[in-house]
């Protein structure tokens, strides 16, 4: 009975942590798409591989790239968060040979390959550093080639396969980055409605019917294709759930915004001030150290992703029927 109970609180925290974490995730998103995050990484790529702020431009300019880019409220054109890597090899391809060239930009299906050798040399001269990874893109260029057309082709397989690895190790750091944000909009979700994961676990030990009518809203989203949305939040907190900040009315009136009150944080609200019950004395050592334990340890698993544990709900929720079976057979 006792691993039951153990394995429903787990369930419940899980539950709860996977809504934090689809509340922060979207919230994330928003921030990102307004500060152009991605764009910026993906610029920011670019001229870490072309080494030539001219040389970006004019990939970003090219009618291919110009088609994936979206268009803001004005219909201007906004610069591009992602780009398929076929695209940015044929792109990135014909920008490179046709660097240092004055006029239009010759595609490079047209070009011979005594045009593309001169190409190679005018790079060596204007921008020795891309250069010398190019090299490594077109190699035995010198040689003489029997079919044009496949050594093309290997040409611009090269060139996808570099924007891959190159794109790989950015998407690395920018994940390592939004898990840095994720933990800080987590905590300011965890601060703002007051969820404590120490206390949430102290109320689902304590409280069976809570933790039935929870652990039975986890299964039931367990078995759905897609993460939940934020409107789980709301019928997480209908539960009579230790989540949000309750306040009681005090007889002194004449506090500011944030005032304390024989150690007990106060602040004003709706014109009143209100006592912040659930929030420990300002004299307690102990008490503050816990509640802030509690907001940490729900912050960090907001940072965890939604994905993360979406994934360990299904596979508590599968593991927890045979703990019952296991439990009822006669000894």
């Amino acid at each position: 009975m006792q691993l039951d109970a153990i394995l429903e609180v787990v369930i419940g925290l899980v539950f709860v942590w996977l809504v934090i974490s689809v509340a922060t995730l979207e919230i994330q998103n928003r921030i990102s798409i307004i500060l152009n995050w991605r764009a910026d990484l993906l610029e920011k790529t670019m001229h870490d591989m072309l080494k030539d702020p001219e040389l970006v431009k004019k990939l970003y300019n090219h009618p291919l790239i110009q088609q994936l880019t979206p268009r803001d409220k004005n219909n201007k054109l906004k610069r591009p968060d992602y780009i398929p890597n076929p695209i940015f090899a044929s792109v990135a391809f014909e920008v490179i040979m046709n660097a240092g060239k004055d006029g239009d930009t010759i595609p490079v299906s047209m070009m011979s390959i005594e045009g593309m050798r001169e190409s190679a040399k005018k790079l060596a001269e204007t921008n020795p550093p891309l250069a010398r990874t190019f090299q490594h893109m077109i190699p035995n260029l010198e040689k003489d080639v029997e079919n044009f057309e496949q050594t093309i082709t290997g040409y611009r397989l090269n060139m996808e396969d570099w924007f891959h690895n190159v794109m790989g190790q950015a998407s690395t750091i920018y994940k390592q980055r939004a898990q840095i944000i994720a933990f800080f909009v987590g905590l300011g979700i965890t601060l703002f409605l007051n969820i404590d994961t120490i206390n949430i676990a102290q109320k689902l030990w304590q409280e069976p019917t809570i933790r039935a009518v929870l652990v039975a809203q986890a299964q039931t989203q367990a078995t759905e294709p897609d993460l939940p949305s934020t409107d789980h939040l709301a019928k997480v907190q209908s539960l009579a759930f230790p989540i949000g900040w309750t306040t009681t009315v005090i007889e002194n009136q004449s506090c500011s915004l944030i005032d304390t009150e024989d150690y007990q944080l106060v602040i004003r609200s709706a014109g009143q001030c209100r006592l912040l019950t659930g929030f420990p004395a300002l004299n307690n050592g102990w008490g503050l150290l816990v509640k802030l334990c509690g907001f940490l340890l729900t912050a960090l698993a907001a940072a965890q992703g939604a994905p993360f544990w979406f994934d360990i709900l299904r596979k508590l929720v599968g593991i927890r029927p045979q703990s019952e079976s296991q439990s009822n057979k006669p000894v």
